[in-house]
């Protein structure tokens, strides 16, 4: 049974989404964009959907609700494919409302989503079942078969829904539930396009991993690697290949988060406990922070949050060489600079005035007065190198510097162990 990880939603006004989501005006949805790989087989124009890109703030009720339906049909892709769920028509979609030059459309948002837009396009009647539209309503999002004007029944949305409630209990898995009719009815909303195209590739958070369209392992595993990363767990290469790298990351979490679960030793016992290890992480990508932050992160102690010098020589040994290169580049880099730029001043400053005086009289007529300056110009002294050596011992003070932030970062936060 997929978990209710419903959110207090935002209105349905372009202040109150703006406020929640981020402005699509101002370019703050695309790097808030996760992929959510579905638990089910969808398809786009008979092309297979290996994951639907989604606002980071809605992902994890997007799959809370998509694991729902699955939980419904049994994990049967036939029964999926007959209830049209599979058909998906878009999501994350830079536009602005039909008729509009002001309002953006919640797909700007990335947090709306279109399923079988073949039977249940805009003004059309619709056939999209109850138990689909109960996943969505489980998690607090609203139904464009709701909309009291022109009706949009493939589309779902994560904003205010009004307070709605599904009519079915969540299904179990193994005991589907019956399905029941629908009821409609709400306030005048958006007026939706019809399916939008394929949503464009955006740039993911610094911490989460984008799903790579050539992985040739375990969906499942790689969805599971990619989440435990973004929770500051460290699977190894995001493969979706069973190892010792995944072994240890999932056995951390599951003792973090005090799940009694037997650790998986093989790709085929860890389909044993996928459900209940995602539905963990549904949970932990939804949690409320002390802070006020979504999203519960690896556990760590005050030493390691402080960079304790002690904790970090035992679990990043190689950052003393490099603060020792750091400190020798950046000195050196120094004294070298200062060092050209004396001998430069110096020394062109003294050329120049004995040139000066010594042809004061012929400056305006010597023939070879350019050809002399340009021999000056030309014979790249040895200050030069001196400033290029500079820079180049700098570079390497920067570079130092980048990896000691990094490690550091790692340790920290405990991405590193």
């Amino acid at each position: 049974m997929a978990p209710s990880i419903a959110a207090v939603w935002p209105k349905d006004t372009q202040a109150a989404r703006n406020t929640f989501y981020g402005d699509p005006g101002k370019g703050e949805i695309a790097h808030q964009m996760v992929p959510v790989v579905p638990p089910f087989a969808m398809y786009y124009e008979g092309k297979r959907v290996m994951a639907i890109s989604f606002h980071r703030r809605a992902a994890p009720a997007l799959l809370a609700a998509l694991n729902e339906i699955w939980d419904y049909c049994q994990h049967d892709q036939a029964r999926i494919d007959a209830a049209g769920v599979s058909k998906y028509a878009g999501a994350y979609n830079h536009r602005l409302v039909r008729g509009s030059k002001t309002k953006w459309s919640n797909h700007a948002y990335a947090a709306a989503i279109d399923l079988n837009a073949e039977e249940n396009g805009l003004y059309a009647k619709g056939n999209m079942p109850q138990f689909v539209i109960d996943a969505f309503c489980r998690q607090g999002a609203m139904w464009g078969g709701w909309y009291t004007g022109r009706k949009d029944p493939m589309h779902f949305e994560f904003v205010d829904n009004g307070g709605r409630k599904p009519k079915s209990p969540a299904p179990i898995f193994g005991r589907p539930e019956p399905l029941l009719h629908a009821v409609t009815g709400a306030p005048a909303d958006e007026l939706e396009d019809d399916p939008p195209a394929p949503a464009a590739p955006a740039s993911p958070p610094a911490n989460v991993q984008p799903l790579d369209p050539g992985v040739r392992g375990d969906p499942v595993l790689h969805d599971v690697q990619r989440r435990l990363k973004a929770r500051r767990y460290s699977p190894g290469v995001l493969d979706g290949l069973w190892g010792s790298g995944t072994s240890g990351a999932l056995s951390g979490f599951m003792n973090d988060r005090g799940l009694t679960l037997p650790l998986p030793s093989s790709l085929e016992t860890f389909h044993g406990i996928a459900d209940q290890v995602r539905a963990e992480l549904d949970k932990a990508e939804a949690e409320i922070q002390p802070d006020g932050s979504i999203g519960w992160y690896r556990p760590v102690s005050v030493a390691r949050a402080n960079a304790d010098p002690h904790v970090m020589a035992q679990l990043a040994p190689e950052l003393a060489p490099v603060r020792r290169n750091f400190v020798a580049a950046i000195w050196a880099s120094i004294v070298a600079g200062a060092g050209a730029a004396w001998e430069t001043v110096s020394d062109y400053a003294s050329e120049a005035w004995d040139f000066f005086t010594d042809h004061r009289d012929i400056v305006d007529d010597h023939p070879g007065l350019v050809s002399t300056a340009w021999h000056h110009v030309a014979a790249l002294p040895s200050e030069v190198w001196w400033l290029l050596g500079a820079a180049g011992l700098a570079f390497i003070a920067f570079n130092s510097w980048r990896a000691i932030k990094t490690s550091t970062l790692a340790v920290t936060s405990g991405e590193r162990q």
